[in-house]
C-alpha cells in the first residue's frame, strides 16, 4: 500500500469524526474573530492525532497553528471557519475547515516516515464583514514560512486553475446636523444625502471603469426618523479589481466621489477600512494539474481539463498567501449551489456535500504527499510562482 492509499484509509477510518465536526460548525455558525467553538473543535481533534498546536496566534484569539513532523519541506493546509451574518455557512467554511482537518488526519502518521512537516493553519475571519477581517493577511508572516500552501472551497463545479479579484472593504460615514425636517430643514445638514450622493457618484463612475471591476455595498444607517434631518449615515462598500494596481486606481476614484458628496451635502465624511486589503490570487498551473490528477485518481469522473485561466469575481485573503508563496485553492463540486445565499447555507450542510468534502480532504492529502516527496515538483511549482510574480 502506497502513501496515498494509507492517507485515504486513515481519512475513511475517521470519516465520522471529520463529518461530525463539519456538521457541528455548520449548526453553530460564528462570525469572524468569534469562532471560539469552531476553532476549538478543530484544535482538540488535531491534538488527538499528535499535532502540536499554538492557539490564539498573531493576536487573534481564534487563530491557530498545528504542526506535525519537522524540518523541510513544509506544506501548509489552510482552514477557514467563519460564517456570513444572517445566513450562516452559505460559503461553506464548515466544509473548508473539516477538509483541512481531514487532510491533517490523513497525513498524521505518515509525515514521520516521509520527513518534513505538515502545518494546518486555522485562519479566522475570511469574510470581509467584521473589523480586521482577513486572518490570512494577519498571519502572513507565519504562513509564508511554508514551501506551498493548499486549501479547498465548495463550488458548483470542479476546478483549481483560477484567480480572484483584489478588494478593499471599507465603511463610509457622514456626519451632519439634526433639525426638524418639516419646521426647520434649512438648519440641518443631511448626512443621508452624503451617502446617497456617494451612490449616485459611483453609479456615474461605472461607465468609466474597466471590465472586471466591481463596486458594491449596502447602507448601514440612514437615520432614525423621517421627521428628523439625519445627522449620521453610513454605508459599507467594496471595491474589487483584477490586480492590485488597478484596485488602488479605482479606490482613489471612489475616494474622490466621496469628497464630492461631502462638498455637495455639507456633511463631513470619514472612511474606515473594515477588512485588511485582499490581493488578487496568483494561479499555479502545475499545482492545478497535480490536484486534478489526484482527484481523478480518487474517483472524480467529470473533472474537466483546465487549459484557460478562469477569472473569478470574488475576493479572498488567500490571494495574499498566493502573492508570497506558491499556493493552490481548489474548488470541489457540491452541486448547483448558489453561495452567499440561504439555499447555499442549506446545501453546505447536506450528506452529498460532506461526501464531496471527504474527497476534497483526500485530494489535499494526496497533493501534500506529492509535494513532500517530489523535489523536482516543488522546484517547478516555485519557478512558475516566481515567473508569474515577475510578470503580473
Amino acid at each position: 500500500m502506497d502513501f496515498k492509499d494509507k492517507a485515504s484509509e486513515r481519512i475513511e477510518k475517521y470519516r465520522k469524526d471529520i463529518v461530525g465536526i463539519s456538521k457541528q460548525i455548520h449548526a453553530e455558525p460564528e462570525l469572524g474573530h468569534q469562532e471560539y467553538k469552531s476553532s476549538k473543535l478543530l484544535v482538540d481533534e488535531l491534538e488527538k492525532h499528535g499535532y502540536k498546536v499554538e492557539y490564539g496566534v498573531s493576536g487573534m484569539e481564534t487563530a491557530f497553528i498545528a504542526r506535525k513532523g519537522e524540518g523541510s519541506p513544509k506544506i501548509g493546509i489552510l482552514a477557514e471557519y467563519d460564517c456570513l451574518p444572517g445566513i450562516g455557512h452559505a460559503c461553506g467554511h464548515n466544509l473548508i475547515a473539516a477538509s483541512a482537518l481531514g487532510a491533517g488526519i490523513g497525513l498524521a502518521e505518515l509525515i514521520e516516515e516521509i520527513g518534513g512537516e505538515v502545518i494546518v493553519f486555522g485562519t479566522p475571519a475570511e469574510e470581509g464583514v467584521v473589523q480586521n477581517a482577513g486572518g490570512k493577511v494577519v498571519m502572513i508572516d507565519e504562513i509564508k514560512k511554508v514551501d506551498v500552501a493548499i486549501m479547498i472551497h465548495p463550488a458548483p463545479r470542479w476546478g483549481s486553475y483560477g484567480t480572484s479579484n483584489a478588494r478593499e472593504s471599507f465603511l463610509v460615514e457622514f456626519h451632519g446636523k439634526s433639525s426638524h425636517a418639516g419646521a426647520a430643514p434649512e438648519k440641518g445638514i443631511n448626512a443621508l444625502d452624503g451617502v446617497l450622493l456617494t451612490y449616485t457618484g459611483i453609479n456615474a463612475l461605472r461607465q468609466h471603469i474597466p471590465d472586471g471591476v466591481r463596486i458594491h455595498g449596502i447602507i448601514k444607517h440612514g437615520g432614525d426618523s423621517p421627521n428628523t434631518i439625519p445627522d449620521y449615515a453610513s454605508a459599507h462598500l467594496y471595491v474589487r479589481a483584477p490586480t492590485m494596481p488597478l484596485l488602488k486606481e479605482i479606490y482613489g476614484k471612489v475616494e474622490d466621489v466621496i469628497k464630492g458628496a461631502e462638498l455637495q451635502s455639507g456633511a463631513k465624511s470619514k472612511i474606515t477600512q473594515v477588512a485588511n486589503t485582499y490581493a488578487n490570487t496568483i494561479p499555479n498551473k502545475i499545482l492545478s494539474d497535480v490536484w486534478r490528477e489526484n482527484m481523478v485518481k480518487i474517483g472524480v469522473e467529470d473533472y474537466p481539463e483546465e487549459k484557460e485561466l478562469r477569472q473569478g469575481g470574488g475576493s479572498t485573503d488567500f490571494g495574499n498567501v498566493s502573492q508570497e508563496i506558491p499556493a493552490l485553492s481548489a474548488y470541489i463540486n457540491i452541486g448547483d449551489v448558489i453561495l452567499h445565499s440561504p439555499s447555499g447555507a442549506e446545501m453546505t450542510g447536506t450528506d452529498h456535500a460532506y461526501d464531496v468534502m471527504i474527497m476534497g480532504a483526500k485530494g489535499l492529502a494526496y497533493t501534500a504527499l506529492d509535494l513532500l516527496t517530489d523535489t523536482d515538483l516543488r522546484k517547478n511549482v516555485r519557478k512558475e510562482y516566481e515567473d508569474r510574480i515577475e510578470t503580473q
